[in-house]
């Protein structure tokens, strides 16, 4: 893993900044904070049992992100472009989904705010996971594309996320 290269790569920091807000925002939101109009959409603690199928997503999410950490082996990186002795894994979780590990990351990410806040908070945060990850994935496959001749065809084949 190039860690030198991954931490001048803008999505990497965008990255770690989606983290803390969302780690911060869910358990700290609903409790001390007051958003006037939106208090109750936002602003509440749902029932434990709501809360617990946060647990569950979240458990789904480090799943599927494991299987794609797992699955990219040696291939690993945090940033964009792809190691310099990478190669193109088409097998394991990416047999199913381009990006399990973005797709993982985004069910914890909503499975997290959903056990510590609730559902309203859990699909904003989920959602601004979402069109981030997403549009990293674009700026990844720019890279894969122009460095992989059969990303074209994979592509055509497996789609980028199952969400």
């Amino acid at each position: 893993m190039d860690l030198h290269k991954a931490a001048r790569d803008p999505w990497v920091w965008g990255q770690v900044a989606l983290f803390i807000l969302i780690l911060l925002a869910a358990p700290l939101l609903p409790r001390f904070i007051n958003l006037g109009s939106l208090d109750y959409a936002l602003n509440r603690v749902d029932p434990p049992w709501i809360r617990a199928l946060g647990a569950i997503v979240m458990a789904a999410g480090i799943l599927v992100a494991v299987w794609g950490v797992r699955s990219l082996g040696a291939n690993l990186t945090p940033g964009t472009e792809p190691l310099a002795t990478g190669e193109l894994v088409v097998s394991g979780a990416y047999a199913h989904t381009r990006h399990p590990i973005y797709a993982g990351v985004i069910l914890l990410l909503t499975g997290y705010t959903l056990a510590w806040s609730n559902w309203t908070l859990a699909l904003v945060g989920g959602g601004l996971a979402l069109l981030f990850f997403r549009a990293k994935a674009r700026k990844e496959e720019e890279w894969l594309t122009s460095r992989f001749q059969a990303y074209q065809t994979y592509r055509r084949h497996v789609p980028r996320m199952l969400l």
